[in-house]
């Protein structure tokens, strides 16, 4: 809805609904951060992390690294490739992302078929979120249907 333009394009072109939902996954997760603690030494990034160490994981962040994403900031839902980590990585990849991306569809598909016109009710709306800095989530969602 903040992004008009691309709003416009996947109501013409319902087949991007999957990428749609993969670049809203990259562009404002549910899950923002985690922790590991690693097992052995580990060198991420040119720094060593040593074993038992708590390692504190933005995958905010690396949702929005300019060296894996080209415009990171910009809000694209033709982003191929779209290599997040929203759900994780590895052994800890989200055993519930394939029912959350279902989900999605669902509930992303039958919104716009029943609401065509459905817009945020303040174009200047600033999401609130609740309290949890780890798990995203807004306070509200104001809407209009015209």
């Amino acid at each position: 809805m903040r992004n008009p333009d691309q709003l416009a394009l996947l109501r013409l072109k319902r087949e991007l609904l999957p990428r749609a939902i993969e670049e809203m996954l990259r562009y404002d997760g549910p899950v923002q951060s985690t922790a590991r603690f690693p097992k052995t030494p580990v060198e991420v990034g040119g720094e060593e992390i040593p074993a038992g160490a708590f390692a504190f994981v933005v995958l905010a962040a690396a949702d929005r690294d300019p060296a894996q994403f080209p415009e990171p900031e910009k809000f694209d839902i033709t982003r191929e490739p779209n290599d997040h980590v929203a759900f994780g990585e590895g052994i800890h990849f989200c055993i519930g992302a394939p029912l959350a991306r279902l989900e999605a569809a669902i509930a992303f598909g039958a919104t716009l078929d029943r609401f065509p016109q459905l817009n945020l009710e303040d174009a200047e709306f600033k999401p609130k979120y609740k309290g949890s800095y780890i798990l995203r989530g807004l306070e509200s969602l104001p809407m209009q249907i015209e």
